[in-house]
């Protein structure tokens, strides 16, 4: 059901996947797309205010963009093992960057509404909903199999590294220029990732699916076999366990920092900054940490380090507390995400991987958004500081109700 096992747990230096000419020119254009995405995000939210007035339709644009991953991440996969990879993947990021290009012509010209700022981010949610299982499977081809939790931390650091940067950068060139500059250099992000696509297409290293089959036998063939594993269904339980008890930090920090710590929106900008230099500086030791104590140990090191570092955040009895705790987040965030994401690429077949891939992705999605209403509500009828102390206990006591269900 694996694919070498034992290579897997081989120590690879993190940078090692760059040495794969296709693998590095694919990272450098996704790097370059995740700038844009972030900074696009950050864009819509302000663009929205000034249109709506109204903070119920600034978290819809939140909504718009994450709402396809939860309900088509897993037709996504599907398809993506039915199609030539290279191929799918220039079709999603083309629809992303012409639905890009679109928005950013309306909101230039001056007839973006914020029906219209909705419709947009929801199509380039759906191209990022369709994409992601087809790009986290056809990345683990292109490395060796030990190489690929660091693939899997390398392309984490590449996405915290743009979540830092990003909404400052948005910022400041919102101030300089326009907003819709901000959506210009999004749909422009994507003409790299495109170009690569293309030449990868036209090249030799293509990665097909096997169409023997009609599709209702293989879907059920691909998710009768991923359920069957119990290292998939354990991986399964600690990705909701984990996301569900984390969301309460991405969920509820905006709202602790202006509220409960009197924060400037500048102050909290670098919060979140912070949150992506410890998720930077947690790819960097997570291959040598993986190496020594394991996956398994290794999320149960990093549940109990999200926990605390939300207990911290709770104790807000001086300013260092909330700094350090930020950084603490986003180096445990690092190990959570780049070990249960690289695990979810290595356990199966690439005849499959595809589809493992998207039900580990609805899983987390579904634990993020199931877990930020929850905690939301346990906010308001509470305060933030025990919504973050109860969160935090379940982070630190599940590596107690995962034990008996190893990843590897």
């Amino acid at each position: 059901m694996t694919e070498g096992s034992s290579a897997a747990r081989a120590v690879e230096p993190i940078w090692s996947p760059l040495g794969n000419r296709l693998f590095r020119s694919l990272w450098i254009a996704n790097a370059v797309s995740n700038l844009g995405t972030w900074m696009q995000g950050m864009g819509a939210a302000w663009l929205m205010a000034q249109l709506s007035q109204s903070a119920q339709m600034v978290a819809l644009v939140q909504a718009a963009m994450t709402l396809p991953i939860f309900l088509l991440v897993v037709p996504a996969g599907i398809l993506a093992d039915r199609h030539d990879r290279p191929t799918f993947l220039l079709a999603t990021h083309a629809l992303m960057a012409l639905s890009a290009l679109g928005l950013s012509l309306m909101i230039t010209a001056g007839l973006a509404t914020p029906q219209i700022l909705l419709a947009g981010t929801l199509v380039i949610g759906c191209g990022a909903a369709l994409t992601m299982p087809a790009w986290q499977a056809a990345v683990s081809t292109l490395v060796e199999p030990g190489q690929i939790h660091s693939a899997a931390a390398l392309n984490g650091m590449s996405f915290n590294f743009a979540r830092a940067v990003g909404p400052a950068l948005a910022g400041f060139i919102a101030q300089a220029a326009t907003i819709a500059t901000i959506f210009w250099i999004n749909a422009v992000s994507f003409l790299g990732l495109i170009l690569v696509f293309w030449r990868w297409r036209t090249g030799s290293a293509r990665i097909r699916a096997t169409k023997s089959e009609p599709p209702c036998e293989t879907m059920a063939m691909g998710f009768s076999a991923m359920l069957s594993d119990s290292r998939f269904r354990s991986l399964l339980v600690r990705t909701f366990i984990c996301f569900f008890g984390a969301s309460s930090m991405w969920s509820l920090l905006p709202a602790f920092a202006a509220l409960q710590l009197q924060m400037e929106a500048a102050e909290v900008g670098l919060l979140m900054g912070t949150i992506g230099v410890g998720a930077v500086l947690g790819g960097t030791l997570l291959p040598r940490l993986k190496a020594k104590i394991g996956i398994n140990r290794l999320i149960a090191v990093a549940s109990t380090q999200l926990g605390l570092a939300l207990l911290l955040a709770a104790w807000n009895g001086t300013s260092v507390a909330i700094w350090v705790s930020m950084l603490a987040t986003g180096v445990g965030w690092a190990f959570i995400v780049s070990s249960l994401n690289g695990s979810a690429q290595i356990m199966f077949p690439k005849s499959i991987r595809a589809r493992a891939i998207s039900a580990y992705l609805m899983v987390m999605y579904g634990a993020t958004t199931s877990g930020s209403c929850l905690w939301g509500a346990l906010s308001a009828y509470s305060d933030v500081s025990t919504t973050f102390i109860v969160s935090a206990w379940m982070l630190i006591l599940s590596p107690l109700l995962t034990s008996r269900w190893p990843v590897e």
